[in-house]
């Protein structure tokens, strides 16, 4: 929060005041003026109403003069004759800028995106600075840098993802490059995909470029005069050749330059890729980022994990016979879906599972593949894998991504595998350590809200039969992911409580706690994210981008038990706090970003973090 921003506002679009608040990564909030869903960014919030504004979204007045149309000024709307947004060309939503005279709209974060800085004296250096102008063979106006930082539906012209940061536009035409795509290169010579000849950064009027590797059209492709070889520029400039090994990495680690794999009949090369890289396993066909194999003729692509199966397997789910890779035209006994792909195939019962099911299912058993319990659900359930499902699981209420049991006659019903194995008397939990709590299917009492979140029961519970509480499935599951100085325990992450408890105070400001805060249940602790000493994020030596805060990260490309901070490059343990840089997935160990101090004095706000936090 700096200097001139109000702790208050009163803003036209609500009845209420508003509080001005710094918001955890763990909290997500949809701006009611752009419609964009967030999280980690500051806003304004009434504490009646779940009504949410980004600070700068609160901060834009109601009329602009853009530069995309400096005949009229633009002015704050709902309704239009138009069904599209003049800068981005997509769906209009949420609220808009509007001439009504040029029938022309703007959503308000694209406006937002390609406003000129304010024209201040203490603006001057910086604007200074973000007025770099450079020549772009792609458009006919110099292009400007600048920061943009409101959420929009702009897309970089040249690789088609969203834009964020810094980028190279030109205002008037909002026509926007990312930096890294602006500052591309227009040749590139002895590219690991094709270094026979060079690629040439060619531009169209229409997305008519289609990348050999990823498939999509761009307005933007490196191509081979000579071959007609095409690739889009984030794989173009994404893949390289892994970093030479030292005799000492040569001995500990097991990679092979060059393999033979029986899914793709050429030699397959060792290649590494940034993680926005766009392209896909062929294997597996789960996104690929890091080190892969690839054979650059008919560009297959395969994971080095996926490289280490075999053609002929036997699976936990089907131990009676072999599963053989092929590919063919297959229902899945796993995802019922019906598709032609590589499969792992029984040749004499009809069971297969896709390569992505088998790999996700393990470590799972025969016995299994059907829950059968009244206690869950009235009908059996059958365990698929799941890409992504719109229903929540019936128990935590989590959305439910990988296994799951599904009901054939009941498409809403949907639980986690790990779920369904939940025992009815579970161990003492952290949220209630004094006693045994029951998993109940339904509430005891379902006028008595959950102790933990004070929201109404409904479903799944877990009570304590001595104390006649009861907690939700999902708060008793609650991790307890941060251990600070100020209390004993560790403490629980809650994105809001509910609004009848006026005894949840943080034990800092006194304020209600009503959204984004940890909470010790037992001792009814309550701690604001705004009023931790840690700051929500950081810049550190070691790393080019700011590290934010988090409460839980996990790698999926890593063994649970075998998370690293990138730091110190010891083990961590995955359900403590990290500053985590998400766009190069760099974590590290709070105590390794902050350095360890002592108070200096008695209204310090420092404080030891070895004793504080738990690495």
């Amino acid at each position: 929060m700096t200097a001139n921003t109000p702790r208050l506002l009163r803003h036209p679009f609500h009845e209420h005041a508003l509080i001005f608040q710094e918001l955890s990564e763990s909290f997500r909030f949809e701006c009611q003026i752009c419609g964009f869903s967030s999280k980690g960014v500051p806003a304004y919030h009434c504490i009646d109403c779940e009504f949410f504004l980004h600070k700068w979204c609160a901060e834009l007045p109601p009329e602009i003069q853009h530069p995309s149309h400096p005949q009229h000024p633009l002015v704050f709307s709902t309704s239009s004759w138009n069904l599209r947004c003049y800068g981005c060309r997509k769906a209009l939503r949420g609220k808009w800028y509007q001439c009504f005279d040029c029938r022309i709209d703007l959503h308000v974060g694209c406006a937002a995106a390609t406003l000129p800085p304010p024209e201040e004296e203490e603006h001057k250096d910086e604007q200074k600075h973000e007025e770099e102008m450079i020549e772009h063979f792609a458009h006919d106006h110099p292009l400007a840098s600048f920061h943009a930082d409101a959420p929009n539906y702009i897309e970089c012209k040249a690789c088609g993802e969203g834009i964020s940061g810094r980028v190279y536009g030109c205002r008037a035409c909002i026509f926007v490059l990312h930096e890294s795509c602006a500052l591309a290169p227009r040749e590139i010579m002895n590219h690991p995909f094709h270094p026979q000849h060079p690629l040439t950064l060619l531009v169209n009027s229409k997305p008519s470029f289609r990348c050999e590797i990823c498939g999509s059209r761009r307005l933007f492709a490196y191509n081979c005069n000579e071959c007609g070889f095409i690739l889009g520029v984030n794989c173009a400039v994404s893949i390289m050749h892994p970093p030479p090994r030292n005799d000492q990495s040569c001995s500990t680690d097991d990679r092979r330059d060059h393999i033979h794999h029986f899914s793709d009949p050429h030699q397959l090369t060792y290649f590494h890729a940034k993680l926005e890289f766009p392209a896909t396993c062929r294997f597996c066909r789960e996104g690929i980022s890091g080190d892969f194999y690839c054979c650059p003729d008919c560009l297959f692509l395969l994971h080095p994990s996926c490289s280490k199966l075999t053609q002929e397997i036997v699976h936990p789910l089907h131990p009676d016979h072999p599963l053989i890779f092929q590919e063919d035209r297959l229902k899945c006994s796993l995802c019922s879906s019906y598709l032609y792909d590589f499969v792992f195939k029984c040749e004499e019962c009809p069971f297969g599972l896709h390569v992505r099911c088998a790999l996700q299912s393990l470590s799972s058993r025969k016995e299994e593949l059907t829950l059968d319990s009244e206690f869950f659900h009235e009908h059996p359930m059958s365990l698929r894998c799941l890409k992504g499902c719109k229903s929540v699981c019936i128990v935590c209420e989590g959305p439910v991504k990988g296994l799951g049991y599904t009901c054939e006659i009941c498409d809403c019903a949907v639980i986690h595998k790990t779920c369904a194995e939940l025992p009815r008397e579970s161990e003492r939990q952290p949220i209630h350590p004094q006693h045994l709590l029951l998993l109940l299917s339904k509430p005891l009492d379902k006028s008595s809200p959950c102790f933990a979140c004070q929201e109404s029961s409904g479903g799944f519970t877990f009570c304590c039969d001595y104390c006649k509480i009861q907690f939700h499935a999902h708060c008793a599951m609650r991790r307890q992911t941060l251990k600070h100085q100020r209390h004993e325990h560790s403490l629980s992450y809650f994105d809001k409580i509910g609004c009848e408890l006026y005894s949840a105070q943080c034990n800092v400001c006194y304020d209600d706690c009503r959204i984004d805060f940890y909470r010790c249940v037992p001792c009814n602790y309550n701690l604001h994210f705004s009023c931790m000493s840690l700051p929500p994020s950081v810049k550190h030596e070691f790393h080019f981008h700011p590290l934010v805060l988090r409460d839980r990260v996990v790698d999926e490309y890593y063994d649970y038990k075998e998370q690293y901070c990138d730091v110190c490059e010891t083990l961590r343990n995955p359900e403590h706090g990290v500053y985590y840089c998400e766009e190069c997935n760099y974590d590290a160990h709070i105590d390794c970003v902050i350095p360890k101090v002592s108070p200096t004095s008695q209204n310090s706000t420092t404080f030891s973090f070895s004793e504080a936090l738990s690495s």
